[in-house]
């Protein structure tokens, strides 16, 4: 089964991706039936077509794409899914400014290569992300916090706009059934074993935190199995798990943050690649990794990055 039933209405689809990577995309059966996140370009073909086969239903019958943000793995298979099903593209207005290829580039490849003095690492780097975000596509409807987009009978998504992963995150709200779509906005002590939570804003990442705090949330169904401080690595967490998770994002948060911050005091003009290393070892034991590795854990470059440009020029 490629498709998992997580409510009468949502189906889970858990994606393999290249590089070892694995996204969960949803599936709303509504009036208008909906699809949270395209994975990578090579996920329509491999998992979210045969799911909509498994499910029985018309490739027409999907009418919404919604996307939590602009990321490879959750924007890439956009393109072939609108070609093969009609359905229009909705993404946040943040966001959709880097469907500029170029500025997508620069931002989640070139920078962070080059600030860890990693130039030559470039051009592969480009080449597997150009490949993975798959051809161009046009957005149907640009979206603002606060939005609501009808999906027919009593299905309505709220556009939570959850910044800090990027700059145009968003999660989704049925509040009538309490649940939030946050694709990448929750954390928690990252999805691949000794990594990092990923954001390009710190202090935005921990602002979309507290605000999900405040919200009535029942079942969070989220992109990836992030690691928190229970055993089982779900996606979707329910009840009490929500918080929890939440709680954990905060923690990890406020872990590097204090890290980082220790650092800059102590040598306000230091650079970042003497700071990294520094910082990756004091949080480890807040994100259960190993406090020894010298390893660079995945996405720690741009989190810590993000705390370090925040705490050196504010």
């Amino acid at each position: 089964m490629l498709a998992t039933q997580i409510h009468p209405r949502i189906f889970q689809v858990a994606a393999p991706f290249e590089g070892g990577g694995l996204v969960n995309c949803y599936i709303i059966d509504a009036p208008r039936r909906t699809l949270i996140d395209t994975g990578t370009a090579s996920v329509p073909q491999a998992s979210l077509l045969p799911a909509l086969k498994e499910l029985g239903w018309d490739l027409a019958d999907l009418r919404i794409i919604v996307n939590t943000h602009l990321h490879i793995d959750h924007a890439g298979g956009n393109a072939e899914m609108q070609e093969v099903t009609g359905a229009g593209i909705h993404i946040h207005k943040a966001d959709a400014a880097f469907t500029d290829r170029e500025r997508y580039l620069d931002k989640y490849c070139r920078d962070l290569l080059r600030l860890m003095g990693d130039q030559a690492q470039i051009p592969q780097s480009e080449a597997f992300q150009r490949q993975l975000l798959g051809r161009e596509w046009g957005i149907e409807r640009v979206l603002e916090d606060g939005d609501e987009i009808d999906l027919g009978g009593d299905v309505r998504l709220q556009v939570v706009h959850t910044p800090g992963h990027t700059p145009g995150s968003a999660s989704y709200y049925w509040e009538s059934e309490d649940v939030l779509f946050s694709g990448d906005a929750v954390g928690g002590r990252g999805s691949r074993a000794g990594g990092f939570p990923l954001y390009f804003s710190a202090a935005d990442y921990a602002a979309s935190l507290k605000r999900l705090l405040d919200m009535d949330v029942s079942v969070l169904a989220q992109a990836h199995r992030y690691r928190w401080s229970a055993a089982t690595q779900e996606a979707v967490r329910t009840g009490p798990e929500v918080r929890q998770t939440l709680d954990d994002s905060l923690a990890v948060w406020q872990a590097i943050e204090t890290a980082v911050r220790a650092e800059v005091a102590a040598t306000p003009e230091i650079e970042f690649r003497t700071l990294f290393p520094r910082v990756v070892a004091a949080a480890a034991v807040a994100l259960d990794n190993d406090p020894e590795s010298t390893a660079t854990p995945a996405g720690a470059v741009a989190t810590v990055a993000a705390h370090w440009h925040e705490a050196v020029h504010h």
